[in-house]
């Protein structure tokens, strides 16, 4: 049983509500110029997963702040809890039960970090189907979606959402101009190529600014400790990098998963990075015994959030074809200067990889499986639907440079100019104005 000491000690607000002001995350967070700050929505159960350092820690003490100070719940109907103490699904239990012990009526249950956990999906199951959850809003976080693809909780009633480092277009809303933040009131949503150049040429005066801010992304990326020093500080330390790999390096271990390996395959990424690649020639090019074990530590790398793997788009059939050749790119771009860093010795200054990256991210979480890659004779970097995206970010793009393929809607990527072509239906948008509207 779960010492209650230890969960007292993790709610200093049950002593006094005003305490909550003084969590450490909490005046971080208020501290800042450009604030990153969340309020509390959605009565609903929700799973949050994404990597660690993304904040996930500060949401749940964003949220509490926002339930006790200005929604004026009870701060004795909030429990927070850090899981990463625990060592068994029972203990996960153990906490929602005590929380009927120590708090009263309608409760708000926040579990933080709780994915290495063994067996914690069973814990999960157990409370949404036991009485345990009556009168409860349970929030959750995790980092591995490892056990998450195997169960889903089909029935249950609880929400799963990633919680991912932040696009550039939210980045632009903590650190862009008013006047800027004010005309990014729309999105693209890609019902044709025509459509991605209006609504693209519509900022086209804020293209000066919108590239400084994309500069600085390319460097920082979403991550909050990196971006918030990069724009406050004027660098990135050192010992920021440090974090984020050790980061990796410990998830790795709790998985029982060799680190020499990861890195193995981590160099193989860096040195194909925007080029497909098998995973065959992985397993050569960085010695190791089996394309099968790059497979394992491609997949795994992608559940710890590192990664995304891109498979090729039959352009035909419209669909993902897994069997043949794949590309992976980093989800946010500041691991990609962190784990050339560490394993390379040097950061990334190659701008087209890094932007080709970002805008790769941005697609898959906006089309999901549903993106992809075609190759052939030609190659576009971004295939789904009846669309096909290819990135040239540097100067003097033209329309010949969009490879002859059988789709519809074809958006060039380019880093200044902006274009439309009725014949081909082809447009050419500069990729910061594209990436501040996905």
């Amino acid at each position: 049983m779960i010492d209650e000491r230890v969960i007292i000690e993790q709610n200093p607000w049950w002593m006094s509500r005003e305490n909550i002001r003084g969590d450490e995350k909490v005046k971080e967070a208020f501290k800042r110029k450009n604030k990153l700050l969340y309020n509390f929505k959605e009565k609903k159960n929700i799973l949050f997963f994404g990597p660690r350092q993304t904040g996930k820690t500060t949401l749940f003490k964003l949220l509490i702040y926002d339930l006790i100070i200005n929604k004026r719940v009870d701060a004795r109907k909030i429990l927070y809890f850090s899981c990463e103490i625990l060592r068994k699904f029972e203990d996960i239990v153990d906490v929602v039960r005590r929380s009927d012990e120590l708090l009263e009526g309608e409760k708000y249950i926040f579990l933080d970090e709780i994915s290495f956990v063994d067996e914690w999906e069973r814990a999960v199951k157990y409370i949404l189907d036991s009485p345990l959850k009556r009168n409860k809003v349970i929030y959750i976080t995790g980092s591995s979606s490892i056990t998450l693809k195997k169960e889903s909780f089909p029935g249950r009633p609880i929400e799963i959402r990633e919680f991912l480092p932040l696009t550039f277009r939210s980045f632009i809303k903590i650190f862009g101009s008013k006047k800027l933040k004010e005309n990014l009131n729309t999105i693209i949503d890609f019902r044709s190529s025509r459509e991605v150049y209006e609504k693209c040429k519509k900022i086209i005066y804020f293209k000066e600014e919108i590239d400084r801010l994309l500069y600085k992304y390319m460097q920082s990326g979403g991550f909050p400790r990196a971006f918030y020093e990069l724009m406050e500080e004027g660098k990135i330390r050192e010992e920021t990098y440090d974090v984020y790999w050790r980061w990796l390096v410990h998830d790795l271990a709790k998985l029982n998963r060799s680190e020499k390996i990861a890195s193995g395959v981590l160099i193989g990424i860096l040195k194909n990075y925007t080029t497909k690649f098998s995973l065959s020639s992985i397993a050569k090019e960085v010695e190791i015994g089996s394309h099968v074990t790059v497979r394992e530590y491609l997949e795994i790398l992608e559940s710890l959030y590192c990664i995304r793997n891109i498979y090729t788009f039959d352009i035909n059939k419209k669909r993902i074809v897994y069997r043949k050749m794949r590309k992976a790119y980093f989800i946010d771009p500041f691991l990609i200067h962190t784990f050339s860093k560490m394993l390379l010795g040097r950061r990334v200054e190659d701008y087209s990889k890094i932007v080709e990256g970002i805008i790769m991210e941005a697609l898959a979480r906006r089309f999901g499986k549903n993106l992809g890659f075609y190759h052939n004779r030609k190659e576009v970097d971004a295939c789904f639907n009846n669309f096909g995206v290819e990135v040239k970010y540097k100067g003097g793009v033209t329309f010949k440079d969009f490879p002859k393929i059988n789709v519809k809607n074809k958006v060039l990527v380019s880093r200044n100019e902006l274009n439309f072509d009725e014949e081909k239906n082809i447009a050419i948008v500069p990729a910061s104005l594209l990436l501040s509207l996905i």
